[in-house]
């Protein structure tokens, strides 16, 4: 009988986010960020897709040593990729990383596969922008917001009879 030998390959999903020197220009900020991507696939690792770096007020001035002197920055350029790769592998790219005096600041974080950007929510259609005239529906609004949210179905279904609103039992019911 044969023996077969499996090597299991402890492969990890990371993403970094990135933010290279404004004095940059913006092609070199985007040769910068393939470089990144080169260390990656140097060190083993695979490309999952990524945000090409563009200029940006930063949320709160950092700092970076350069030359033995303090830099302030208030912009940069900002990207990410998302990559996989062995866990043992990240110290590495994480070392040259460090020595690049032209990266303001990194961060590398273990993340899923799965598409985690942030999309913008759907916008919500109130009650009162379906009524055309105020006068075809009385809502009391003395009441407490409870009660007027419980009486919004009534209000769909004379809107929009063909529409099925489903009430959801409250707290105090269940």
């Amino acid at each position: 009988m044969t023996e077969i030998n499996e090597t299991i390959v402890d492969s990890r999903v990371y993403e970094i986010s990135f933010i290279f020197d404004n004095k940059l220009d913006e092609s070199a900020a985007l040769e910068k960020g393939n470089a990144i991507k080169q260390s990656i696939a140097t060190l083993g690792g695979s490309f999952i897709s990524e945000e090409a770096p563009y200029m940006r007020e930063l949320a709160y001035e950092m700092t970076r040593v350069v030359n033995n002197m303090n830099v302030r920055f208030n912009v940069g350029y900002f990207g990410w990729i998302k990559f996989e790769m062995e866990g043992s592998k990240v110290k590495e790219l994480e070392k040259g990383l460090k020595l690049d005096e032209e990266i303001v600041r990194f961060m590398i974080v273990s993340t899923v596969r799965e598409n985690t950007v942030y999309t913008k929510r759907a916008p919500v259609i109130k009650a009162e922008s379906l009524v055309n005239n105020e006068d075809d529906i009385n809502i009391d609004t003395t009441k407490e917001p409870e009660l007027i949210i419980d009486s919004v179905p009534e209000i769909f279904a004379e809107i929009a009879p063909e529409v099925v609103v489903e009430e959801v039992a409250s707290e105090e019911t269940k």
